[in-house]
């Protein structure tokens, strides 16, 4: 079973990843973590500056999923991170694609984040049907919704 895993790092990620190393655990599954960098906001800005920026966020993302990979190395799970550059549902469906994931957790928006649990739980349903995979929005590490597609094949 291969699990994605995107998160944003920071403190509220925190008790999300933790629930994901230990779903991994619970079902043998190999863990991704995946950080996406979408400077599209930014696009009225100067070529150079945004190249340079979207450079800083995916070091910074990395960094993020360096420490998460090792609190999981901690608890005695391997896991493989990514930094890819997107819109966060375009990168989700093509990471999807590449590792034929079985399994995705998404971590609930913060207070106050412009993304909406509706958002992610209308995008955890169209990805498990269009994938066949289960789907998981995780709140403060807690399964606040889930959804099964049908299997594909």
């Amino acid at each position: 079973m291969r699990i994605l895993t995107p998160t944003r790092g920071g403190e509220a990620s925190l008790p999300n990843q933790d629930r994901a190393i230990q779903i991994a655990k619970e079902r043998g599954g190999e863990l991704f973590f995946l950080y996406v960098t979408d400077v599209s906001f930014l696009d009225r800005m100067a070529s150079p500056v945004l190249v340079d920026m979207e450079t800083e966020i995916d070091e910074m993302g990395e960094f993020l999923l360096v420490m998460a990979q090792e609190r999981a190395q901690k608890q005695g799970l391997q896991v493989q991170t990514l930094v890819r550059r997107g819109h966060f549902a375009e990168v989700l469906e093509a990471v999807i694609q590449e590792f034929e994931i079985d399994m995705l957790i998404l971590g609930a928006p913060a207070e106050g984040a412009l993304t909406t649990m509706e958002y992610l739980q209308d995008l955890a349903k169209r990805l498990a049907e269009a994938f066949g995979l289960e789907a998981v929005v995780l709140d403060r590490g807690e399964v606040a919704f889930t959804v099964r597609g049908e299997a594909k094949g």
